[in-house]
């Protein structure tokens, strides 16, 4: 691949690995207009949201066999050209059942075509040397899209008129996008990448090779730990508002900055994780997560503190966000074989995503039982709990590569 062909390579994979979750989650940034248009209850909006993650944890697994078998042109392309036309059907705003239907499919369509062809994708677009950084570039593009889209996707909504018509509109103009971004694919992707299609197809012999894997199971544990504290992220805003008394314009404040944090933060440990080497930055960056939390479940909140406050988001904010952007980068550390990335990032997947099942509901039941500052502190301190299950992974990985080098 040429240079040009290499980056607008890497930019379709960050924007197909962001664009893909903007439907089933719709709802993080419309919510209440979504809510009003469909008719719901809250919990028919969350039961949407259960099902979505309940079928893409079933769904990582048969995904990653997949992507050992099929190029990622193909899963890529296949995975935003059905989503685009669930996403089509969805605009009709229709019944419930129908939509729980669409919501099983975006979690097929996510975990079980597009996730795992990506993350093999994006290995084999870096080198064995800068892996840290390939990841790092996808996970901060991928955050740099979602940013962006944002801003869109709101302002197309206030000059819709902000009312039903708008969020079906809003949602027709995201399945455009979806089913464009898919002829894109289909057309770039082909070049150097699906060479890897003529690669040796997984069997149950290589399943059974990588379920024997320590580092796995061990990177499964490290991404399951930042997952949880990702969930943790999303309690800042409500934290600083309620504990801080910032107030709703303040507390915003704090989430929106959060986000500008995240591409960042991801690009940057990437290069950094190359420079040190990715177990020594990920050991890292589990410690200063770990910290953060437990600084946030020990201390109590107060107005006084509010430098604290904004110090401690900003670190942890770029902590998970480092993590995202290169515990994938393990892989090549740990010399798992380039044939099997699919599968491998399969199985890591079924056991590092069930936070997504558990985490919101628990978040919600934890400040429900303990209201006030005290509820925050006990999700937190949580939080860190399974943060120092990753430091503990992290420090097994370093220590068995160390050995591995001399």
């Amino acid at each position: 691949m040429s240079g040009v062909e290499k980056w607008l390579t890497m930019s379709l994979l960050c924007l197909s690995g962001s664009v893909i979750f903007w439907l089933p989650l719709f709802s993080d940034i419309f919510y209440i207009p979504m809510q009003n248009a469909f008719g719901f209850t809250k919990t028919q909006m969350g039961l949407l949201l259960s099902t979505f993650g309940a079928v893409s944890l079933i769904a990582y697994f048969p995904g990653g066999w997949l992507a050992d078998r099929f190029s990622p042109r193909k899963l890529i392309t296949t995975a935003l050209v059905i989503t685009a036309l669930a996403g089509f059907v969805f605009s009709t705003l229709p019944s419930f059942e129908i939509c729980l239907i669409l919501f099983g499919i975006w979690g097929i369509t996510s975990a079980g075509i597009l996730w795992s062809a990506m993350i093999k994708a994006t290995r084999c677009w870096g080198s064995n040397e800068d892996q840290g950084k390939t990841y790092g570039i996808l996970e901060g593009g991928r955050n740099i899209s979602e940013v962006i889209s944002t801003t869109v996707l709101l302002t197309i909504f206030a000059y819709s008129g902000g009312d039903d018509k708008a969020v079906s509109e809003n949602i027709i103009w995201i399945s455009s996008y979806t089913l464009v971004l898919a002829f894109l694919v289909w057309r770039v992707m082909k070049v150097g990448i699906s060479n890897h299609e003529k690669q040796p197809k997984v069997t149950i012999t290589e399943i059974k090779y990588i379920l024997k894997l320590p580092i796995i199971w061990l990177i499964a544990l490290i991404i399951m730990a930042t997952n949880t504290a990702m969930w943790g992220t999303i309690f800042f805003t409500p934290y600083a508002t309620e504990v801080f008394e910032l107030g709703e314009v303040g507390g915003g404040a704090i989430g929106v900055g959060k986000y500008w944090v995240t591409p960042f933060a991801a690009i940057a440990a990437g290069f950094f994780a190359d420079k040190i080497g990715p177990a020594k930055a990920i050991l890292g960056f589990c410690i200063i997560m770990t910290s953060g939390f437990l600084m946030f479940g020990l201390v109590p909140g107060s107005q006084a503190l509010l430098p604290f406050l904004i110090i401690n988001v900003a670190a942890l904010t770029a902590a998970v966000y480092a993590l995202r952007g290169t515990y994938f980068s393990l892989l090549e550390q740990g010399s798992v074989p380039l044939a099997v990335t699919g599968t491998a990032t399969g199985i890591i997947s079924v056991i590092a995503y069930t936070p997504d099942i558990f985490m919101p509901t628990l978040g919600g039941v934890i400040l429900d039982a303990y209201p006030g500052a005290s509820g925050y502190q006990y999700l937190f301190l949580f939080v860190s709990f399974f943060s120092l299950i990753g430091v503990s992974a992290a420090y097994f990985i370093y220590q068995k590569i160390q050995r591995m080098k001399n």
